[in-house]
């Protein structure tokens, strides 16, 4: 539904919150829930920086026992098991192989005391627990995973953790329980100026990036979860407050599965520096490869994984997968993000804290009702938003309870095991729709029970049900789905971020041409708004994805 922002500026918000990634949506949702007024804005796409540029893990953090970091380690192990019922078909649980060699700094014994913390520390989980495997038998060992580097090899330690296939499906799906429970929720609408008009009435200017149009919103709260952007919109606020974000930057690159490559994913640590390495199964024909772990002061908004990056993870691939000799015509693309950490400077960048930062600017610096989030991970998105939104309640005497700990999301309703959920519908919707049983099952895991909502839009235009591309199981209904449904608003958004299209080997780059001709029917796009928007999403991938 398409909402006048017009109108909104005359009412007063609760709160506004500035960033639609997990953690800005997590607020929103939590806020929204207590039935309080919610206006969120991102400048961006919602999901569009870190959220989307992860490793696509929902962990507990077992390398954050070496640092004591115990409570963030419950938590995350608490949030991820919550994850896994209220959004079943977003994310399923993954087996992580630690290879232990010769030259490893951390040895078999502690290995296994860690694996040992972590399962302790989730006790009411649902996955399995640990499993250890000493080098008595080698041949045990090499037939585990064969492709793996085997001189100097002692033992395996596997464990598991869950794998987030599209981590910024999840984001949209928590910004559209958001609004279902009535936040209103804008993408591609930048705050530009922030004014204290009393001390609890606070407005700000927003420029939507698209249309160009200005607006001036009220709220008795702001919350700054702009996550890498967090210090330009404090700037925003005043000059006098202090550096908060001391990002990182993490680079991935991804390859095509081959025969023989692992069937687990891979946690190892790097050769060159000791960095924690993942080799992960990604969907049904890739590798996720990385990540890389270096401090960032550069352009937030063009941020690209580097020639010495890139160079890095095939060097580490290849010493520790020795046989494929991979090179960099072996990378289908490479993406970046940034971790957006404290600031602490002179700590090396691995020993930064991953534990979120609620900065309550009327304690700190004299700001009142301005809040800015620091830090925060995918995993524990919720907790984050719960302890923020007892903050603002806090500040506007609301005494209301959060309701997110088993709320389902989005497209979760009507699903407690997805396996069983699969094995229920996907037949009869195959035979209704004359579509194969795979494409089916693609989207009830891409959207959970909304697939039926998907599938009758091709009800209203057969040609819909045709696949966008050959690399790919998505259709063209998803593509009117994403405009009328899921607040896209250009070819990117689509793509990106509604589809699994642009983040395939293909990029999008084959088929936005058929997209596009969807869009510019709803939008109704001359010839040569088209063919600008067609030309857009091409440079951008080609700077953003295929650079280094």
């Amino acid at each position: 539904m398409i909402i006048d922002k017009k109108i909104l500026t005359e009412k007063l918000f609760d709160v506004i919150i500035i960033g639609g990634g997990i953690n800005g949506a997590g607020i929103a949702l939590d806020a929204a829930l207590r039935d309080l007024s919610v206006l969120l804005l991102d400048k961006n796409d919602f999901g569009s920086h870190t959220t989307s540029s992860s490793t696509k893990l929902i962990h507990g953090g077992l390398r954050y026992l070496e640092y004591l970091e115990f409570s963030l380690v419950r938590e995350s192990l608490r949030e991820r098991e919550r994850l896994l019922e209220n959004a079943p078909h977003l994310l399923w649980p993954l087996k992580l192989t630690i290879p232990i060699y010769n030259t490893s700094s951390r040895g078999p014994m502690t290995i296994k005391v860690g694996m040992i913390f972590y399962d302790i520390f989730s006790f009411d989980k649902s996955l399995p627990n640990h499993h250890f495997y000493f080098g008595w038998k080698k041949s045990k060992l090499k037939n585990m995973e064969p492709s793996l580097l085997q001189d100097g090899l002692k033992s395996f330690a596997s464990y598991y953790d869950c794998q987030v296939g599209y981590p910024e499906r999840l984001c949209l799906e928590i910004i559209l329980s958001a609004n279902e429970a009535g936040a209103f929720v804008f993408n591609h609408n930048e705050v530009c100026v922030y004014e204290s008009l009393q001390s609890d009435l606070k407005q700000v200017t927003v420029r939507d990036r698209l249309n160009g149009e200005i607006n001036k919103f009220k709220a008795k709260v702001v919350i700054n979860a702009s996550g890498v952007y967090v210090d330009e919109v404090c700037r925003l606020v005043s000059d006098n407050i202090s550096r908060k974000m001391g990002g990182t930057k993490g680079s991935h690159i991804l390859i095509e599965k081959f025969e023989g490559g692992p069937q687990d994913a891979l946690y190892i640590e790097a050769k060159q520096d000791g960095r924690p390495f993942f080799i992960v199964p990604w969907r049904e024909d890739y590798y996720l490869v990385g990540t890389t772990d270096i401090y960032y002061d550069g352009d937030l908004d063009e941020i690209t994984a580097s020639k010495a990056e890139i160079d890095y993870l095939l060097t580490e691939l290849n010493h520790f997968i020795p046989d494929n000799h991979f090179t960099a015509q072996d990378v289908l693309y490479s993406y970046s993000g940034i971790r957006p950490l404290l600031f602490e400077p002179g700590k090396k960048e691995s020993r930064v804290t991953r534990k979120h930062v609620i900065y309550d600017h009327a304690k700190h610096d004299g700001f009142e009702n301005l809040i800015s989030i620091i830090g925060g991970k995918l995993t524990t998105y919720r907790s984050l938003a719960e302890e923020c939104v007892d903050l603002i309640c806090e500040k506007i005497q609301d005494k209301t309870k959060t309701k997110t700990r088993n709320y389902p999301l989005f497209g979760s309703y009507g699903i407690s095991n997805i396996e069983r959920y699969i094995q229920d519908v996907s037949v009869e919707y195959a035979k209704i729709y004359n579509l194969p049983l795979s494409t089916i099952e693609y989207l009830i895991r891409f959207y959970g029970s909304n697939f039926k909502n998907v599938l009758a839009l091709a009800d209203t235009d057969k040609s819909l049900k045709n696949p966008i591309c050959e690399f790919n199981p998505d259709i063209l209904a998803q593509v009117l789905y994403a405009i009328k449904y899921e607040l896209a608003r250009n070819l990117d958004d689509i793509l990106v971020r509604r589809t699994g299209i642009g983040t395939s080997k293909c990029l999008g780059l084959d088929c936005v041409e058929k997209a596009a001709k969807i869009v510019a029917k709803h939008y109704d796009w001359n010839r040569k708004e088209t063919r600008k928007q067609i030309t857009l999403y091409k440079e951008k991938v080609n700077r953003m994805y295929l650079s280094g």
